[in-house]
């Protein structure tokens, strides 16, 4: 595994009157990760799988990338099955399951929306909720409002045909007072005005706040790489039983095993599988 060249940025900010909190990330590095790692992908695909990328890692910029963060779409559209996978690291990688052509947009009910969280122990959360109308950006803006109580704003963009993509996560806080949530709302309609190339952090820090500046900001790293490796492949597949490991081989010929994420091949002979740890 190489060094990482898709770095990005979560901005999470919080406005200077205190009434409102958001998070921004400049997508298109992920953009760029999702194209070389997933070249079946027509760029329509890629930028679904990069919706689910922003989507999980503004999530995951809620709780400042303290535990890992998995979300899964499985629905009837022509997805049919979305992976990204978060880590505290700010490593996070993704995958997407074509369905079929005809079934028109990308991501649709009926389905399962699936989001598991992991602590720093280890101890993972899962929380499970049907798919409701609406692409990426509905289904966790749902289960932000179903599962944690609370009310947030998700917007996510991405242009197939140039790569730019981004998304902005904003939450009120309760005391906002209502002329000024008024105007929060209408900012972010408004926003589906201002070109995808203009919405930098600096930019839309501006646009939510609406001149009235940031107090905290704090921004973290994230990677679009691959966790793959041979030996913690190794180490899962000697976990079934020594017949079962036999079975995998047929003659002499090596098992080439393909990572779903990134797509590098590994092969592994029969030696390799069967010796013990050491």
């Amino acid at each position: 595994m190489g060094d990482p060249i898709h770095q990005s940025l979560v901005l999470k900010a919080l406005t200077r009157d205190r009434f409102i909190r958001f998070s921004s990330l400049d997508a298109s590095p992920l953009w760029d990760g999702v194209r070389r790692g997933h070249p079946h992908l027509d760029p329509e695909a890629c930028a679904c799988l990069t919706g689910l990328l922003s989507a999980t890692a503004l999530f995951q910029g809620r709780t400042a990338f303290e535990e890992r963060l998995q979300i899964l779409v499985k629905g009837s559209g022509r997805a049919k099955a979305v992976v990204a996978d978060c880590w505290p690291d700010g490593t996070i990688r993704g995958v997407l399951d074509l369905g079929a052509v005809e079934a028109g947009d990308w991501v649709a009910a009926p389905g399962l929306l699936q989001v598991m969280r992991s602590n720093a122990t280890g101890q993972p959360y899962i929380g499970n909720l049907p798919l409701v109308a609406g692409g990426i950006q509905a289904q966790v803006e749902y289960y932000l409002q179903q599962s944690e109580q609370i009310q947030a704003s998700l917007t996510l963009w991405c242009d197939p045909g140039t790569g730019e993509a981004g998304g902005l996560l904003v939450e009120p806080l309760p005391d906002c007072p209502p002329a000024r949530l008024e105007r929060l709302v209408q900012a972010i309609e408004d926003l589906e005005v201002v070109p995808y190339w203009e919405r930098t952090a600096e930019f839309l820090a501006s646009w939510v706040s609406q001149g009235e500046g940031i107090e905290e900001s704090v921004a973290t790293e994230l990677f679009y790489r691959c966790r793959c490796t041979r030996e913690a492949l190794l180490e899962a597949l000697r976990r079934f039983p020594a017949e079962q490991r036999e079975d995998l081989f047929k003659g002499n010929d090596p098992l080439e095993v393909r990572c779903d994420y990134c797509g590098t091949l590994y092969p592994i002979s029969r030696d390799d599988l069967m010796a013990e740890e050491a």
